[in-house]
């Protein structure tokens, strides 16, 4: 979550100028413009929410590997069991499968990760976010 506060300042950065086109905009009543900067704001504002998406995705793939390589190296089989299946240590362990092994189940919060995630994987994919 390291580039959060910079992904932060040039999204403010980005609002401060789109506030300020529209607002030159709206005064000589060029609707538009104001319609043209609308579309730009919400194609970078789906850009930023990749971003901040990629950051999390990449925290939860460090607890995932954190706890694989803690529980599978465990001399305890019942602490080990389940963790030292090969396909964890691939790179491609699917971010669902990753996010169940780090996130309680119950977690109410789960369900509005993966919701998240949906919406990120369509907005990466050039869908829009509405």
């Amino acid at each position: 979550m390291q580039q959060v506060p910079q992904i932060k300042s040039a999204y403010d950065w980005m609002v401060k100028a789109y506030e300020a086109e529209v607002s030159t905009a709206m005064a000589t009543g060029n609707t538009q413009a104001v319609d043209r900067l609308d579309e730009t704001r919400d194609a970078l504002e789906r850009g930023v929410f990749v971003m901040l998406f990629g950051q999390f995705e990449k925290k939860v793939t460090e607890y995932f590997g954190q706890a694989r390589d803690a529980r599978s190296t465990n001399p305890d089989w019942t602490a080990r069991r389940g963790w030292d299946v090969p396909a964890y240590r691939d790179r491609r362990v699917p971010f669902e499968t990753k996010l169940a092994l780090v996130l309680d189940q119950q977690e109410p919060a789960k369900a509005k990760v993966l919701q998240a995630y949906s919406l990120r994987n369509h907005c990466a994919h050039g869908g829009s976010s509405q």
